[in-house]
């Protein structure tokens, strides 16, 4: 051997040497990607036809679905009533705690307030399946409400008289 064919044998071997070294080396993954991967290829040996790499990729996406809740006509009545009802016991709180209350303006203001608590029993014992009666009870609910929260406040401006 000459020493051309020398030179040339040790650079064959060092060249093989560095891409076995190369080749033999321990990949470095991410764990992400490493979980992306075994997710593919799970995806892949459960289906056995064809998956584009588009649905995969879909399918590794994770949404969060929102659904939007809207009230129904009874649940935003039924919370407008109530909101009238404890309007109407803190002003029968208001009142009776003014000094110039007298027994006449007392008794209607007792009266007032069973009849608030009655309209807050009837709401809560109200079936919402009886939809025939809604409308119907829905107007008298609302006029009762409203007809009270009038008469405390003309009895309040009585009393501040």
């Amino acid at each position: 051997m000459t020493l051309n064919q020398n030179i040339i044998s040790v650079i064959l071997t060092g060249s093989l040497f560095v891409i076995l070294i190369t080749s033999c080396g321990s990949r470095v993954q991410k764990t992400d990607d490493a979980f992306d991967l075994v997710k593919k290829e799970r995806m892949m040996a459960d289906d056995s036809s064809f998956v584009s790499k588009e649905v995969i990729q879909a399918s590794m996406k994770t949404e969060v679905v929102k659904k939007i809740e809207t009230p129904d006509e009874w649940t935003i009545f039924r919370l407008e009533t109530e909101k009238k009802i404890r309007q109407n016991e803190n002003q029968i709180k208001k009142i009776m705690e003014l000094p110039d209350v007298n027994a006449n303006s007392r008794k209607k203001l007792s009266k007032l307030e069973k009849d608030n608590n009655n309209l807050k029993s009837m709401l809560d014992e109200y079936n919402d399946e009886v939809k025939a009666k809604w409308e119907m009870f829905k107007v008298s609910i609302n006029h009762s409400a409203n007809e009270i929260g009038i008469e405390l406040n003309a009895l309040k401006t009585d009393i501040k008289k």
